[in-house]
């Protein structure tokens, strides 16, 4: 049986009993799970390992004490090896949350809003998009979380992937050439667009920093459909 597992804000290492205050996850292990002592679950802290742990007691004030059996590698660690950038314009709430739990997922490790000029939402729920990291993470055997960023427009995403030395960066437009990874040059940064796609200015910005623009395929792809796609073809070349 597959455990649950549950990300630790605090930092496990070495340690042999936990205590976990958060009352959001012990809430979710004691209530929604109905898990009890002696009861075994799995928790990582980011750093790319994993902990067996065996429930031990709750208290009155909604904390549970864990004993720490073991710990192993996660199943995955993007941040172990090569960034991979995802930069998203912004989109209607559902659909940016949606863009947030397939990156996560499939290993993005910096995730950038966007603010385009054909963005239907100037900003983001912080809280939100936090909370839909960790638990995407928490499903998918993720060993860390990914960085989300401020909103930045495109003008100073492409300044940052200057400042962060990103040279391989591709932006998905319905105008592009079509997009055909290599598979022997890891791409570091995605730009994907907004419902409408980028704005003529905006494709000229791509072109004057020397930024492939490709499509991929005739149809036209919703943007969290573009960001699975586009990632999938990178992820599991």
């Amino acid at each position: 049986m597959r455990l649950h597992r549950f990300y630790s804000s605090e930092k496990i290492g070495t340690r042999t009993e936990l205590t976990i205050i958060d009352a959001d996850v012990v809430h979710q292990i004691r209530r929604v799970f109905r898990l009890r002592p002696e009861d075994f679950i799995i928790m990582f802290d980011g750093s790319g390992y994993e902990y067996t742990c065996a429930i031990m007691s709750y208290d009155e004030e909604d904390r549970m004490t864990l004993a720490v059996r073991e710990s192993a590698h996660a199943r995955f660690t993007p941040s172990l090896g090569q960034r991979l950038w995802l930069f998203a314009a912004l989109v209607k709430k559902d659909t940016f949350e949606t863009i947030v739990e397939k990156a996560t997922e499939l290993g993005v490790t910096d995730i950038v809003p966007v603010l385009a000029e054909r963005s239907e939402k100037k900003s983001t729920n912080e809280a939100r998009v936090s909370k839909i990291v960790m638990e995407a993470s928490e499903q998918s055997g993720r060993g860390d979380l990914p960085t989300v960023h401020e909103v930045m427009s495109l003008k100073d995403c492409i300044d940052l992937c200057g400042s962060e030395g990103i040279t391989r960066m591709t932006a998905f437009h319905t105008d592009g050439a079509q997009f055909r990874h290599a598979g022997d040059s890891q791409i570091e940064a995605l730009f994907i667009g907004p419902e409408g796609g980028w704005s003529p200015s905006e494709v000229d910005l791509f072109h004057t920093a020397k930024i492939l623009v490709r499509c991929l395929g005739p149809q036209v792809l919703r943007a969290e459909t573009a960001v699975a796609a586009a990632l999938s073809q990178i992820v599991f070349r």
